[in-house]
């Protein structure tokens, strides 16, 4: 925050009562939990211009009320910060459905369900792909076969896609021209038969060979994906979110939030990270392609590097892929993964896939610094972890990054060495809690209670000292349950708490946060992360206005009204942007 901003604040509440100028809105009658240094407790607050201008008693607030005071009499309800996703992906999941409807994927014959229903409306020869449907989510606990695949959609190229890994079928490779000859793209692989060596129809990180792959990022539907976008945000203000991190923000997305902002049709405030995609060549390419992505210079305004904007719409760290993922067997371990049928490893040594060599990524991380950004990488194993510290490491050495809250994205496997590096540098994690419910009972069977000692174990990064925030990597589809992945914050912090899981019992009870712990999680974790610390994530004179009124104590209520919380008012710079019908 601003001197310049907070200074209005101090004389109005510095003058005598009979000259301060009267709050926009009072709450009183609530029970506002601050989520302070001193976790103090108050009954009312008021806001003037967008900022909170006293957090205090019903009578300090009533004071401070005049006649076009908005007052909002709270019966006693939780007001809390708003809430803050540390990691969404807004443009794609509000146009992920506005084609066709997508189902929720429980089991393989969902799967082939939806690919008969799209081989009646689809000419033959066109692409069906399945978009994110992770085998670990399905009651099969696999991907399906080439075979299944063959059976269903034999005129039909399929893909069955779970993020960097996918089967596909005949037809697929048919139409591609994948052969025995065809040669493995720079780390990525297209996976063949150890006898044969035929394609199997696995493919992973690797999709740049099929030939006429719809790319579902590039269609632009103008003001109507604007206008999805802004319905998306009205869903996330009614489950309670007033911030968050589009963890992929591309050049449209970052013009429709400005637009919006512009136009007073913001209704929540976004960090935007950026990506730079499939890192490569020597230093001054990298030095270039981060160049690039902070514009030419003659839009007014850039987009990078980090902190550029305003309190709307920011520019957060730059971010690259390092490894894949752990629901579909492409995240880099330290130890193999094992060889089964769930992502179909026949190779005993095969440990996943690292996208970016150690040697142009320390160059990489060098330059990102020197740059002035700040610094995060999609990391699911605990090897691809080991790789993305040492860069770190050398950044540090070379540039400093201490104080910069460079981070790690997902981390899904951490090892005690890597949180004791995390700390001496400073390094935070944004990290997905509904993983934990959704994805916990195949991970088990695949690697085990002695690794999953590692998957998210969210006391040992705070016993380190360390900041985690909580997100959910909202992709596809709307619903806050059904969409890939689950967004409802309320899920999250329920998971944190309880560390309960769909269908697996409890994951390592000793992992869990208290409830205070659980809601900085998802707000003023999330904005020190960010940088954003000093103006948003807790109740304090000077911050931003941004609140909301819930029906339950989130500190004393059941588990399970915790998990169901219903949100009665979302308010943004002051202003109601939704209110629970009465």
């Amino acid at each position: 925050m601003t001197i310049q901003a907070i200074i209005p604040l101090l004389l109005a509440l510095a003058a005598p009562q009979s000259a301060r100028p009267a709050a926009d809105v009072i709450i009183v009658n609530a029970r506002v939990i601050t989520l302070d240094a001193q976790d103090r407790v108050a009954e009312a607050v008021a806001l003037r211009d967008g900022r909170i201008l006293l957090v205090g008693t019903n009578a300090e607030a009533l004071a401070l009320a005049g006649e076009k005071t908005e007052r909002i009499d709270a019966a006693g309800k939780a007001v809390l910060p708003g809430l803050y996703d540390s990691h969404v992906h807004p443009l794609g999941a509000a146009t992920s459905e506005k084609d066709h409807a997508i189902p929720a994927y429980r089991s393989l014959n969902d799967i082939k369900a939806y690919i008969v229903e799209r081989v009646k409306v689809q000419p033959k020869g066109t692409w069906i792909v399945v978009r994110y449907a992770f085998p670990t989510r399905l009651d099969e606990s696999r991907f399906p076969t080439r075979a299944e695949l063959d059976a269903i959609a034999p005129d039909h190229p399929v893909l069955h896609q779970a993020g960097p890994a996918g089967m596909v079928n005949t037809k697929a490779l048919e139409i591609s021209g994948v052969t025995k000859a065809t040669v493995d793209p720079p780390a990525g692989r297209v996976v063949r038969d150890p006898k044969t060596g035929e394609a199997t129809g696995m493919i992973r990180n690797a999709y740049s060979v099929l030939k006429g792959l719809p790319n579902f990022t590039s269609a632009d539907d103008g003001p109507a994906d604007e206008q999805r976008v802004r319905d998306l945000f009205g869903r996330y203000n009614a489950r309670g979110i007033t911030s968050i991190a589009d963890r992929a923000a591309s050049d449209k997305a970052i013009e429709i939030y400005r637009k919006m902002r512009d136009e007073s049709r913001l209704t929540l405030r976004v960090n935007a990270t950026r990506v730079l995609d499939s890192p490569s060549g020597d230093r001054a390419a990298m030095a270039e392609g981060l160049r690039k992505l902070e514009g030419d210079g003659v839009k007014k305004e850039p987009n990078g590097p980090t902190g550029v904007g305003d309190h709307w719409v920011r520019i957060g760290p730059l971010k690259i892929f390092l490894d894949g993922g752990m629901l579909n067997g492409t995240a880099y371990m330290r130890t193999p993964w094992g060889v089964g049928p769930a992502y179909q490893i026949t190779e005993p040594e095969y440990r996943g896939l690292l996208f970016v060599q150690p040697e142009p990524l320390a160059i990489l991380a060098e330059e990102v610094a020197r740059r002035g950004w700040a610094m995060t990488a999609h990391v699911a194993g605990e090897g691809a972890m080991d790789e993305l510290l040492k860069a770190y490491q050398h950044a540090d050495r070379a540039v400093g990054i201490k104080g910069r809250r460079w981070m790690i994205t997902h981390a899904n496997f951490t090892s005690a060495q890597n949180l004791r590096i995390c700390r001496e540098l400073g390094v935070g994690a944004d990290l997905q809690p509904a993983w934990i419910w959704k994805d916990t009972r195949t991970l088990m069977k695949l690697l085990g209670p002695e690794r999953m000692q590692w998957f998210h174990p969210y006391r040992k990064w705070l016993d380190a000292g360390l900041t985690i925030g909580g997100g959910s990597d909202h992709m596809i589809r709307l619903d806050a349950i059904e969409a890939t992945n689950p967004w409802d914050p309320w899920l999250g912090i329920y998971v944190a708490v309880t560390r309960k899981t769909e269908g697996a019992g409890v994951l390592n009870i000793d992992q869990s946060l208290t409830r205070l712990e659980a809601l900085r999680f998802y707000t003023i974790n999330n904005a020190k992360l960010h940088s954003e610390d000093l103006f948003k994530g807790t109740i304090e004179p000077g911050k931003l206005a941004d609140l909301i009124v819930v029906s339950d104590d989130p500190l004393y209520c059941t588990d399970d009204a915790l998990r169901n919380m219903k949100v009665l008012r979302t308010i943004v710079a002051g202003k109601t942007v939704y209110r629970a019908a009465q």
